[in-house]
C-alpha cells in the first residue's frame, strides 16, 4: 500500500463524481470497485455496490448493463483508481462526496449503504495488509543476507 503520498487533484476527483452517471471506484490493490450508479428508471433508483474489478471500461460498461438490465446507456462515467488507505477516502472528503451525490439523486438511506459498504471496503484491505506481511500471496524480490 502507498498511504498519502500521490499528488493527484482530488477537486478533480469530487467535480467527476457530482458529474458522472456512474463513478468506478476500483482499489487494485485488491481487486474491487464500488459502483455508483445515479441513473434511475421505472422500477429502480440509483445504486451503491461492492463488485468485482475489470480490466478495461468497455469490460465495465458491459457488466453496467448485466448488473442493472433495463437502464438506458451510460452518458458519462468517471474511472478512479484509488491507491492509497481507505481511511483517506473520508479524510479526504471524497467519500462524503458520494454520499451527498447519492442523496441529491435520491437514494434512499444513501448513508448507511455507503456506510456499510466503507466497512467491507476498510475488511478488505486490513485483510490485504495482513496477506502482505505473512507473505501468503506475496514474495519478496530480495532478502537481507542473515549469514552476517
Amino acid at each position: 500500500m502507498t498511504g498519502n503520498h500521490f499528488f493527484d487533484d482530488l477537486e478533480e476527483v469530487r467535480s467527476g463524481i457530482i458529474d458522472a452517471d456512474v463513478v468506478s471506484l476500483f482499489f487494485p490493490y485488491f481487486g474491487k470497485t464500488v459502483l455508483i450508479d445515479t441513473r434511475s428508471n421505472g422500477a429502480d433508483g440509483p445504486a451503491i455496490m461492492l463488485t468485482d474489478m475489470v480490466r478495461n471500461p468497455q469490460e465495465r460498461v458491459r457488466s453496467m448493463e448485466k448488473l442493472r438490465p433495463g437502464f438506458p446507456d451510460v452518458h458519462k462515467m468517471i474511472l478512479i483508481p484509488w491507491v492509497r488507505y481507505i481511511y483517506t477516502l473520508a479524510e479526504s472528503g471524497i467519500w462524503a462526496t458520494i454520499v451527498e451525490r447519492l442523496e441529491e439523486c435520491s437514494y434512499l438511506e444513501a448513508e448507511q449503504a455507503a456506510g456499510a459498504i466503507f466497512d467491507e471496503l476498510r475488511l478488505l484491505e486490513r485483510r490485504e495488509l495482513i496477506s502482505v506481511v505473512k507473505g501468503s500471496t506475496y514474495e519478496t524480490i530480495w532478502s537481507r543476507d542473515m549469514s552476517n
